[in-house]
């Protein structure tokens, strides 16, 4: 690829862009998610379905498999998946990106087109 054909390919601020509204996301998430977290299980503590026969079958069925806690554990894995992504992405995007450059820059095309 000549210079002429990469001279309206222009990814690293799009890039650096959408990197940018991941990063905010994933800090907003982030912070929200204690009081989510901590709403579900007030909700949860107070027992709306009761404790006769029918909200104890609900409860039974509600907590199998891990329950709530369960999906507050794994919720919150997940966000932080999310939070510690973004900055892995813009290395490996960056890292990229000086690559292709070192090699444009430095080293010549021995591949011939047959």
């Amino acid at each position: 690829m000549t210079a002429d054909d990469r001279a309206d390919l222009h990814i690293r601020e799009p890039i650096s862009n959408s990197l940018n509204q991941w990063d905010a996301m994933a800090a907003d998430l982030a912070a929200a998610w204690p009081g989510i977290a901590a709403r579900i299980r007030a909700l949860n503590a107070a027992l709306p379905q009761g404790d006769g026969p029918d909200g104890a079958s609900f409860t039974a069925s509600y907590m199998a498999g891990g329950g709530p806690e369960r999906f507050l554990r794994d919720t919150g894995d997940l966000i932080e998946e999310i939070s510690g992504s973004g900055p892995l992405l813009r290395a490996t995007v960056s890292n990229t990106l000086t690559t292709e450059q070192a090699i444009e820059a430095g080293l010549p095309n021995t591949y011939h087109q047959a």
